[in-house]
């Protein structure tokens, strides 16, 4: 049974990240009454670029395809003083100007957008039209959401980080406190939230339309009011799930978190690839009723919004969020006991990832020198096992298993003994 429960947990640690630190400096201010609110200075943006197409700053060491057959992907330098050092480059593509500036203003306000009935059912009909085969599903085993998210080790890696940086959205800490039976029953939530995830992400377009509906239903209970002030969110102002700023926001950390752990423990992306990756993981966001034009047109726009958010007073590790992450972290039962060592691992690459004033936030220690050797080790040391070790022990079952489904062929059994272990049951999108 303890075997059972620990391999198990190692699995559904991944489903956290369903519910990489780019910023160079935060501003902490301290609230008394509400906890402690992350306040730093805006991201900054190259002002050499013209004032109707806004620049976006791209890591130093990341490689640019100036050549790239797709005009979205042409890049410019927009100022050389920065030549020999970082260099903040913005998409040259004319027609994006527009697209740009919308959704810059869609999330610059603090206006609630409640995702309607009518707006959910037009995104579903655009994925229902959008998607060319059935059978195969949203993306496909030529996907980059399926080669990105292939391996148990990304979402194992990034659940601590994802899950943080989820909370520190008040709205989010609200509804999880006041209505998940996370607390209650974490193996059971954990579950049903992968199960639907994972069925969004592999099952046939029919599955991943239901489960959206289902996710939408469950949503639609999630409401209710602010109970302290939280960032720029006022005692007794009304939160709900199905708010399309918050859905972005989880949208965010899902990809982004799996991008980054991709490319720390398993291998490098290119450009190109990361582009195509992030234009598909906007399928996913249509499931919830997000729109288009609200989401960052392009991979370079989608970074920007994400240094943006963790730099900007959206967001406040309340006292709250410290409770969650402490009994998410935290030892219960003889099961947890058993995860401890797994525990440790999973908060040492969690501090690794997190902003350094958003991990002392939520009351991590300091991340020294020694965790730093660790972290660098484990990414090694995963990049190797990722080379020499079989794919059977290191694929997402649901990967597998849907496979099988597209071949019209039945997993196999160490597919859906995996299955059974990590859901409770040995079928997610195969019925056979």
């Amino acid at each position: 049974m303890a075997l059972r429960r620990f391999a198990s947990s190692l699995l559904l640690v991944a489903a956290l990240q369903a519910i990489t630190s780019h910023a160079d400096s935060i501003d902490n201010t301290l609230a008394a009454n509400t906890g402690i609110i992350l306040n730093p200075p805006p991201l900054a943006m190259a002002n050499a670029a013209p004032a109707a197409e806004p620049a976006f700053w791209v890591d130093a060491g990341q490689s640019l395809h100036t050549d790239a057959s797709d005009s979205a992907l042409q890049l410019a330098a927009v100022d050389d003083t920065y030549a020999s050092d970082s260099k903040p480059f913005s998409a040259i593509n004319t027609d994006d100007v527009e697209r740009r500036l919308s959704f810059r203003a869609a999330n610059s306000s603090y206006e609630p957008r409640w995702i309607t009935e009518a707006q959910f059912e037009k995104q579903l009909k655009l994925v229902h039209k959008t998607v060319p085969d059935p059978k195969v599903g949203l993306f496909g085993p030529d996907s980059m959401m399926w080669k990105i998210n292939r391996y148990i080790a990304t979402g194992a890696f990034g659940a601590g980080q994802a899950m943080l940086l989820q909370f520190s959205h008040p709205w989010i800490t609200q509804g999880v406190d006041d209505h998940s039976k996370v607390r209650k029953s974490p193996v059971e939530r954990a579950r049903n939230t992968f199960r639907y995830v994972l069925t969004m992400m592999y099952g046939s377009r029919e599955q991943a339309l239901q489960a959206a509906k289902d996710v939408r239903r469950i949503h639609e209970q999630v409401q209710g009011y602010m109970r302290y002030r939280a960032g720029p969110y006022a005692e007794g102002s009304e939160y709900r799930a199905n708010e399309e700023a918050a859905m972005v926001w989880v949208h965010a950390t899902l990809w982004e978190t799996q991008m980054k752990m991709y490319e720390e423990g398993i291998g490098k992306v290119s450009d190109i690839d990361k582009e195509q990756y992030y234009q598909e993981s906007k399928l996913f966001a249509y499931l919830f009723g997000i729109r288009e034009e609200v989401l960052p047109p392009h991979w370079l726009d989608f970074v920007a919004y994400c240094d943006r958010m963790r730099n900007g007073d959206q967001l406040a590790v309340t006292t709250a969020s410290r409770d969650l992450a402490d009994y998410f972290f935290g030892v219960h039962g003889w099961g947890g006991v058993v995860m401890w060592p797994a525990m440790q691992i999973q908060i040492l690459i969690t501090k690794a990832n997190l902003p350094p004033e958003m991990s002392k936030a939520y009351g991590f220690s300091d991340y020294t020198w020694f965790g730093k050797s660790v972290y660098a080790t484990g990414m090694w040391a995963s990049r190797v096992g990722h080379t020499i070790l079989p794919d059977s022990l290191l694929n997402n079952p649901a990967w597998k298993e849907a496979h099988a489904r597209i071949a019209g062929k039945k997993a196999g059994w160490f597919t859906r003994m995996e299955l059974w272990i990590g859901f409770g049951d040995s079928r997610l999108t195969n019925d056979r």
